[in-house]
């Protein structure tokens, strides 16, 4: 006989996931195993099987091939008081755990994380990456987790493991020094969530061998005054960034399909910044001009015919032509 998670053939027990998912299954997946003296139990590489005898573990089997002789399984032979007639067969569970790593596992937040940064409070942060998890103990996975179940695949662990990271993620983006750095601190948050994680799964018999933070992502709208910030940084002048920002939003509007009252609206304050930007530019480079013209009054002496005011050094009066001695 045939099923979804295992072969019993003969008197033989063994376990096979061609899907890739389960962690633990018990085989048969209805009622019990039928042992009789000589039934083969076949644990293969990354498995190991637990014999349940009236909801106690009795065996723990590693990879190999078994077969049921009452030397071969003392504990269930002492709980069970079990003698070979060769004709009454003792009935328990057989559970089946994959050891092997479980890789490529998604994680994110579901809600931003508000944190707070070397001048800029309260940053909504979304957060994205992966992990590889291995289930270390059955025991424990089987005495905390599986209950009644017949299986337990992966997605159902998948769900302890995001709450986990999510709870710890605030205090793991404390390592990240400022807002700029967002992105180059993601090993760094990975390690701090790594340790943590682990002391909690433990207890659960499972483990995180690996965790990757893919993405720190802040707000749009803070995403867009980083975008602001770098673009006047090139521009390296705040006046003409603005006028430039303000030459952007004309040209959306012009080139826009939808005309309202809000389009003039935004046209005519566009033309007013741009114009009282453009007026205050022109009256400092004409300060500036201005400064640049005057001399020094040391510099300076009037001419003795005229009066006239010259520069030191002159030989000629510029008003009167006169000779300045």
């Amino acid at each position: 006989m045939e099923n979804q998670q295992g072969m019993i053939f003969k008197g033989i027990y063994e376990f096979e996931d061609p899907s890739g998912i389960l962690l633990a299954a018990k085989i048969p997946i209805a009622g019990s195993a039928d042992l009789y003296s000589g039934s083969t139990i076949i644990v293969k590489p990354n498995q190991t099987a637990l014999f349940i005898y009236k909801g106690q573990i009795a065996e723990v089997l590693q990879p190999g091939n078994f077969q049921v002789k009452t030397e071969n399984f003392p504990i269930l032979t002492r709980l069970a008081n079990w003698k070979f007639d060769f004709e009454s067969p003792l009935r328990c569970e057989i559970w089946f755990f994959t050891t092997s790593i479980f890789i490529g596992r998604r994680w994110g937040t579901t809600q931003p994380i508000i944190c707070d940064f070397p001048g800029a409070q309260s940053v909504p942060i979304r957060a994205y990456g992966i992990y590889n998890i291995v289930l270390r103990d059955p025991q424990k996975f089987y005495l905390t987790l599986v209950g009644n179940k017949t299986s337990f695949d992966i997605a159902e662990i998948e769900t302890l493991v995001q709450s986990q990271i999510t709870e710890t993620l605030p205090k793991a983006l404390t390592v990240v020094p400022d807002l700029a750095t967002l992105n180059k601190s993601q090993m760094a948050v990975a390690k701090e969530l790594l340790v943590p994680v682990n002391e909690t799964l433990q207890q659960y018999g499972v483990e995180l061998v690996s965790l990757q933070v893919i993405s720190l992502v802040p707000s749009q709208e803070v995403l867009q005054a980083l975008d602001s910030k770098v673009a006047m940084n090139v521009i390296g002048n705040k006046q003409e960034y603005l006028l430039y920002k303000a030459a952007n939003s004309l040209e959306a509007n012009v080139g826009g399909k939808e005309k309202g009252s809000s389009d003039s609206m935004q046209l005519m304050m566009g033309l007013m910044l741009g114009k009282s930007f453009m007026d205050l530019d022109f009256k400092e480079k004409e300060k500036a001009l201005l400064t640049t013209q005057q001399e020094p009054a040391e510099m300076l002496k009037a001419c003795p015919k005229c009066n006239a005011t010259v520069n030191v050094g002159d030989k000629f009066c510029s008003s009167c032509g006169g000779q300045i001695t």
